[in-house]
C-alpha cells in the first residue's frame, strides 16, 4: 500500500536521523573523539556524519578548536530540539516495550543524587521507570557530598563531574550544557537582546555554583559586566525556581529545565556561549556492579538520558 503523499514529503524534510545522533553524541561529550568511543565508530565516521548534518543545515553547527568542540548559536538551538526529541522518543519506545524479562526484575536500588538533578530531572522520569519495573524498590536520597564519604551506603550515585577511587565505577551520564534563562514575564519587563542587557538584571546563583556565572561571562567576554543586582540561593532548584517566578536571570544547566522550557516558565533569551560545565556522571558501588535491579536502573537512565546505555 503506498503512504500519502504528505507522509513521503515530511520525510524528505527530515535531517540525516544517523547524523542527529552523532551531532547529539559530539555535544554531549565536546569532541569527536569522545563521541566516536561513546559510538563504537571511528573519528572520521563522526566527522563525516556532522559534515553531512551541516551541508543539509547550510550552516556551520560546531566551532573547530584545538580542544574539542564548541556549539555554534545554531547548534545550540538544534541540540534543544534534538534532546527533547529523543527524550520524547524514548519515553515512546519504553512504553510500547513489553519485554517481559522486565517484570521478573525484583530488588532495592539506593540512588543517591545531587538534590536539583533529583527533583528536576529524576522524579518527573521515575514513574516510566516503576512501570517498567514493577518489582524494583527505588531509595532515593540526596546530598552533595562525595559519594566515597558515604561509604556503602548507595548503589548508583549521580554527580556533576567523575568520581574516582577505588570500589567506584564512573560513567558519564549526560552533558551539562549552561545558558542563561529567565521568566518570560521578566523577558517582557526588560528585553535581553545581548549579553550587555545582563547589567539591567539581578543574576541569581546556588551555593554550589558561585563561580559559573563568572566562567560564564568570561567566555562570553563580557567579565567585566556588573549586574544591577546578585542574589544567592542556598540550592539550585531553588536558584531555578526564583528564575521562573522572575526574582532574576540563572545560568541553568539545560538537562534540569527542559520542562519549564517545554511548558513556558522559562526561557533562554540568549543562546551563546553555550557553556559546558562538568558532565553528570553515574557512579556505581563495584559491589553492586552486577545486581539485576542496579543494572536494570542503570540501563534505564543511560537510554533516559540519551546515553550509551540505550
Amino acid at each position: 500500500m503506498d503512504e500519502p503523499a504528505n507522509l513521503a514529503q515530511d520525510r524528505d524534510r527530515l535531517p540525516p536521523l544517523n547524523a542527529l545522533r552523532n551531532f547529539e553524541a559530539v555535544a554531549r561529550h565536546g569532541s569527536f573523539a569522545a563521541a566516536a568511543a561513546d559510538l563504537h565508530v571511528t573519528h572520521w565516521a563522526v566527522g563525516k556524519q556532522i559534515r553531512l548534518l551541516e551541508d543539509w543545515f547550510g550552516v556551520p553547527l560546531f566551532e573547530r578548536r584545538a580542544r574539542g568542540v564548541q556549539l555554534t548559536d545554531e547548534g545550540a538551538a538544534l541540540l534543544n530540539d534534538v534532546s527533547s526529541a529523543f527524550e520524547r522518543l524514548t519515553r515512546g519506545a519504553a512504553r510500547l516495550r513489553h519485554d517481559e524479562f522486565t517484570r521478573r526484575v525484583s530488588g532495592v536500588v539506593r540512588v543517591n543524587a545531587l538534590a536539583s538533578f533529583a527533583l528536576c530531572w529524576l522524579l518527573p522520569r521515575l514513574a516510566d521507570f516503576q512501570a517498567r519495573f514493577p518489582d524494583i524498590d527505588v531509595r532515593l536520597s540526596t546530598t552533595s557530598r562525595k559519594l566515597r564519604y558515604i561509604g556503602d551506603a548507595f548503589d548508583i550515585g549521580i554527580r556533576s563531574g567523575h568520581e574516582q577511587g577505588a570500589g567506584v565505577v564512573s560513567r558519564s551520564l549526560m552533558a551539562d550544557v549552561r545558558l542563561p534563562v529567565c521568566s518570560p514575564a521578566l523577558l517582557r519587563q526588560r528585553p535581553i537582546a545581548s549579553v550587555a542587557d545582563l547589567r539591567h538584571h539581578a543574576l541569581l546563583h546556588s551555593a554550589s555554583t558561585r563561580t559559573s556565572w563568572s566562567s560564564w561571562l568570561k567566555e562570553a567576554g563580557a567579565a567585566d559586566l556588573r549586574a544591577a543586582r546578585h542574589v544567592e540561593f542556598e540550592h539550585t532548584y531553588l536558584q531555578l525556581a526564583a528564575a521562573a517566578e522572575g526574582l532574576g536571570v540563572a545560568l541553568a544547566s539545560l538537562p534540569l529545565i527542559g520542562r519549564d522550557i517545554a511548558e513556558g516558565r522559562l526561557v533562554c533569551p540568549i543562546a551563546a556561549p553555550a557553556w559546558r560545565a562538568s558532565d553528570y556522571t553515574l557512579v556505581i558501588n563495584a559491589d553492586r556492579v552486577g545486581d539485576d535491579a542496579v543494572v536494570s536502573f542503570e540501563k534505564w537512565i543511560m537510554a533516559s538520558a540519551g546515553g550509551a546505555g540505550s
